[in-house]
């Protein structure tokens, strides 16, 4: 008998989480109350290198990593950055991110 997973309905979240790098290329973590907020929050977003990493919803008491998608329709070409985006490390998203933290004064 095969075994169905539940799916994760968003609606159900409780609270939600961003990490980011800020302008000093510090790695940040940041809770919302909502979804709302959280999308707020990355829009006022204009610092040079400001850049979100990943997004999580905190659903029955556990926090799922979650990406938006920018149509209702996946296709190869987004399956593929879906799957990169899942998988690579942070680091590896922006190589001179080691350069810039090599060269911050002490």
């Amino acid at each position: 008998m095969k075994k169905f997973k539940k799916r994760i309905n968003i609606n159900n979240a409780t609270s939600f989480k961003l990490d980011y790098r800020d302008g000093n290329g510090e790695m940040k973590e940041k809770e919302f109350t909502s979804y709302k907020s959280m999308e707020q929050f990355h829009g006022r977003q204009d610092a040079f290198l400001y850049l979100d990493y990943h997004r999580y919803a905190f659903v029955n008491e556990k926090w799922h990593r979650f990406m938006k998608l920018r149509s209702p329709f996946v296709f190869q070409e987004e399956l593929d950055f879906i799957n990169k985006t899942f998988n690579e490390d942070v680091e590896d998203k922006i190589p001179q991110l080691s350069e810039f933290e090599d060269n911050k004064p002490q």
